[in-house]
C-alpha cells in the first residue's frame, strides 16, 4: 500500500519509476529462475513506517536516521562514517540484526543522495559473516575493476568476482528499486536493477554460504526503503554459524585458522624461530594427511596427531560439538593443555567433560552427561585464569575446578595458548566451534 501511494501522492514519479514499481510487484521471473520455480518464506519486511531503527546495527550509528519526505519514512544514510574498515571495503554499512540467511532473495527501494561522480554509489551486503568475511553489490555510477560490481571480502581487501555487469548504475535523484537473487547451493548471484527480467551482475562463488544482510555505501550517502527478504532463515549455533558475540573457529569448508601439533608448550618455548617454523612446516603436512572437512563436519581419520588452533587464547568461552565411535577417545586441550576429556563413557563407567589429568584438583565429572558412540554432543566451556566449568549437553560437569599443569607440574596453568582437538588413534568428528575471548579480570 505504501507504494501505490507514493505513486499517488508524489507528482514528481516519471513514467520510467512507475514501470519499475510495477516491475518489482509483479515480476517473480527471476526469482523463479534462481529458485528453481520455488518462492522462498518471507522472512523480514520493513518499511520503516514505525520510525523505529531497532532492527539495523550500524557500523556508525551517528551517520544514520529515519528520513521523512512528505510522509513517507525511510532509513536514511545521511553523512559519512568515521568507521574504518580493517581491509579495504565499504565504510557505511548497516547490516539487520538476529537474521542469518542462506539461499535468499532481498528486494530493497534505493536512492542516491551523493554528489555526482564516477564512483558514486550505493552498496547491498550480503554472506555477512564478520567485518572481514561478507560479500556486496556495489551499484556505481561508471563500470571499472572497482565500481559496479560485486565483490568479495575474504580477509583481504575486496576482490571483484562479476561474470558480467553494466556500464554502470544510471542514477539521479529518484527512487530506484534493486533485487539479489542468492543461490548457495550452485552459488550463483544475480543483481537486478529497476528492470527486473534481466540481471545487471551476476556473479558465481560458494564461499559464504550464510550471513546476514545489508545496506550501505563504500563512501557516499544515500536512503533505503521497503526492505523485502525472503529465503532460508538459518539459526545461529548451528550450520557452524557462531552465536552472537561468538566467531566460529572452524568455517565449515577448509582447516583455515587451524595448524599441526608441534611438541609442547614447554618444549616449543626451548625452540628457536627459526627451529619452530621449520617443526611446523611438516606438522602441517602431517595434518593435511589425517584431517579433512566433509559436510561441513572436521575429521580425523585415527592416525597422526591432534589439531591446533593458529591463535593463542587466554580466557573465554567455548563451544565444540563432538562425536566419537565405540571405544573412541580425544579431548580437548585448554591454553595447550590437558584436558577436557572426551571418551566412550559407556566404555569407561565415567562420563566425559572431567579435567581428566588433574591430580590435586576434581579430575572426574560430576554426573554422565554422555550421548552414545554415534550421536552428537556439546561441550560448553568456560575458561577464565586457572578456573574451568564444563557444560555437556546443558548439563554441569565441571564447576569452576583449577586446570592443573600437566606440563610443568610445579607451576600454574600458562596464561594464554592453543587450543587443541586430541588425537588418539581412533576416528573423531567435530563441528560448531565457536569462542567468544572474556576481558582478563
Amino acid at each position: 500500500m505504501k507504494r501505490w501511494h507514493l505513486l499517488a501522492t508524489r507528482i514528481f514519479c516519471s513514467a520510467w519509476c512507475a514501470a519499475a514499481l510495477l516491475a518489482v510487484l509483479t515480476s517473480a521471473r527471476a526469482g523463479e529462475k534462481s529458485e528453481g520455480g520455488a518462492r522462498w518464506p518471507l522472512v523480514y519486511a520493513d518499511d520503516f513506517e514505525s520510525g523505529s531503527i531497532e532492527d539495523w546495527e550500524p557500523t556508525d550509528p551517528k551517520a544514520w536516521r529515519i528520513g521523512n519526505d512528505i510522509g513517507n519514512h525511510f532509513y536514511s544514510l545521511f553523512q559519512a562514517s568515521q568507521y574504518k574498515p580493517p581491509v579495504r571495503s565499504p565504510q557505511n554499512r548497516s547490516l539487520l540484526k538476529s537474521v542469518v540467511v542462506g539461499s535468499f532473495r532481498m528486494d530493497v527501494r534505493l536512492q542516491s543522495t551523493g554528489r555526482d561522480y564516477p564512483h558514486r554509489d550505493l552498496c547491498l551486503f550480503f554472506g555477512y559473516q564478520d567485518p572481514t568475511h561478507f560479500y556486496y553489490v556495489h551499484l556505481g555510477k561508471k563500470t571499472d575493476d572497482h565500481c559496479n560490481q560485486v565483490f568479495i571480502v575474504d580477509g583481504a581487501p575486496r576482490k571483484k568476482i562479476s561474470l558480467t555487469t553494466t556500464e554502470g548504475t544510471p542514477w539521479g535523484k529518484g527512487w530506484h528499486y534493486a533485487r539479489i537473487v542468492r543461490d548457495v547451493k550452485t552459488g550463483t548471484i544475480q543483481v537486478f536493477f529497476d528492470e527486473m527480467d534481466e540481471p545487471a551482475m551476476t556473479a558465481k562463488d560458494t564461499t559464504f554460504t550464510w550471513g546476514q544482510v545489508g545496506v550501505g555505501s563504500f563512501d557516499d550517502t544515500g536512503n533505503f526503503d521497503e526492505i523485502h527478504l525472503y529465503g532460508e532463515k538459518l539459526k545461529r549455533g548451528e550450520n557452524n554459524i557462531p552465536p552472537e558475540g561468538f566467531v566460529a573457529l572452524f568455517n565449515g569448508r577448509d582447516l583455515t585458522g587451524w595448524k599441526g601439533l608441534v611438541g609442547n608448550p614447554k618444549t616449543r618455548a626451548k625452540m628457536s624461530e627459526e627451529e619452530l617454523a621449520k617443526a611446523q612446516k611438516k606438522a602441517d603436512e602431517d595434518m593435511r594427511k589425517h584431517w579433512r572437512v566433509e559436510n561441513g563436519v572436521l575429521i580425523f581419520d585415527g592416525k597422526g596427531h591432534s589439531l591446533c588452533t593458529v591463535k593463542d587464547y587466554k580466557d573465554f568461552e567455548l563451544y565444540v560439538d563432538w562425536k566419537i565411535e565405540p571405544k573412541g577417545d580425544s579431548g580437548i586441550y585448554l591454553r595447550g593443555s590437558p584436558q577436557v576429556q572426551i571418551w566412550d563413557a559407556q566404555a569407561r563407567g565415567i562420563g566425559s567433560g572431567g579435567l581428566f589429568n588433574n591430580k590435586k584438583n576434581p579430575s572426574k565429572p560430576l554426573v554422565m552427561a554422555d550421548n552414545p558412540p554415534g550421536e552428537w554432543n556439546r561441550f560448553f566451556i568456560r575458561m577464565v585464569g586457572e578456573k574451568v566449568t564444563v557444560y555437556l549437553n546443558g548439563k554441569l560437569v565441571v564447576d569452576n575446578v583449577t586446570l592443573e599443569n600437566y606440563w610443568e607440574r610445579d607451576k600454574p596453568i600458562y596464561r594464554t595458548g592453543q587450543i587443541e582437538l586430541q588425537s588418539h588413534n581412533t576416528p573423531l568428528y567435530f563441528r560448531n566451534i565457536f569462542i567468544r575471548e572474556l576481558p582478563s579480570q
